[in-house]
């Protein structure tokens, strides 16, 4: 490891991305909407506060002096606004020096919208791209961003579908999670054995995961789901939760298979040039040891997911007297069944991808070893 590797992989991507921040940081002519930098922000007052439940908070005031970017005709270019807020920021922003805001003129009167944070996520994402490029061979890397402007593109043509023509739910997306699984695997491993057997296992395994599942809630009659406080669904909540939830096991399930397929390919290859002839049964034994590997990780970052999700509504009920109980169950009660779901795929996973992959790779071997 050189100064050249470490500029060329680490330094560059790093220096793109503060250009990229800095380039669309000055973007406010771009904007219809007013476009303003904080260029004082002076606390005048604060005190202590209070609600029902005993809990205190400090709410402050500021004094905010905004130097307007992109005034236009008549529209000032300096405004002095008060920004009054908690320091929890449960309510409102702190602002500070510095920082740009989206302005809106509301009855006369010009009020912050929002921050304006376009260029902190334009520097990120040309951060990641080209982390990814430097890792990555490019033309892998442009199969990537192609495979994730594609699934893109695919689940807002589903979205327009299902808006226009209502169809039924759970096909529309069981189709879409299969074209996410195909396109993802085609354009990452490219037409081979090794994205075949792939993908065959990922869609065996979710449909049996989600087999097992609906049967099994079928029998208990959703006892203990309360799909009904799913947030914001105009149509059938229990549906659009198994959709959901449907994509992320996809995710969680194409994660082990893959790496449980590429183990067992390079475990072939590395047979064939030390001419070792394994059985199938070896095979399984090892595509099971490799999944072994992979359950108590894959499992452990899914639930630290549903953890981080959860965390901000589990603090914000507690705060409000809640008990533990009404929160397992407004707060907590389908994004465990998710997590559940989840891991219970990656399980069956293991020995799916496993006995399918070794019937394949021997399969295969056998028939090269007969046409000899």
């Amino acid at each position: 490891m050189n100064i050249k590797w470490i500029f060329k992989k680490m330094l560059l991507p790093i220096i793109f991305a503060i250009v990229a921040f800095f380039l669309v940081s000055h973007d406010q002519f771009l904007y219809e909407a007013p476009v303003g930098k904080i260029t004082v922000a002076k606390m005048i007052s604060s005190h202590e506060v209070s609600d029902d439940f005993q809990n205190k908070d400090r709410q402050v005031t500021q004094e905010l002096s905004i130097k307007v970017l992109n005034a236009k005709g008549a529209e000032p270019g300096n405004l002095n606004l008060k920004n009054t807020t908690t320091l929890s920021q449960t309510t409102g922003q702190i602002y500070r020096v510095g920082q740009q805001v989206i302005l809106k003129k509301i009855s006369g009167n010009y009020q912050i919208v929002t921050l304006k944070r376009d260029a902190l996520i334009v520097g990120l994402l040309v951060l990641f791209i080209g982390f990814v490029i430097s890792f990555e061979r490019f033309r892998a890397s442009i199969f990537l961003f192609l495979s994730l402007v594609l699934n893109l593109l695919y689940f807002v043509i589903v979205i327009a579908l299902n808006v226009e023509f209502n169809p039924p739910v759970i096909l529309l997306f069981g189709i879409l999670s299969v074209i996410f699984a195909a396109s993802s695997l085609l354009f990452v491993l490219g037409p081979t054995k090794q994205m075949l057997y792939t993908f065959i296992t990922t869609v065996l395994t979710t449909a049996l995961t989600f087999s097992i599942v609906l049967f099994v809630l079928k029998m208990t009659g959703n006892s203990g789901i309360h799909f009904e406080y799913l947030d914001y669904v105009t149509q059938n909540p229990s549906e659009f939760f198994f959709v959901g939830t449907m994509i992320s096991v996809l995710g969680a399930i194409m994660d082990g298979t893959g790496d449980i397929v590429a183990g067992l390919f390079g475990m072939a290859r590395q047979n064939k040039l030390n001419k070792i002839n394994m059985v199938r049964k070896d095979y399984i034994k090892s595509g099971i040891s490799i999944g072994q590997e992979l359950i108590g990780t894959l499992t452990n970052v899914l639930f630290m997911i549903f953890m981080a999700e959860t965390l901000p509504m589990t603090l914000l009920l507690l705060r409000n007297g809640n008990s533990w109980s009404y929160i397992a169950t407004v707060g907590l009660n389908l994004g465990l069944l998710q997590t559940i779901i989840s891991a219970i795929g990656i399980v069956l996973a293991v020995p799916i991808t496993a006995v399918f992959t070794s019937f394949a790779l021997t399969r295969n071997h056998q028939g090269k070893e007969s046409s000899l």
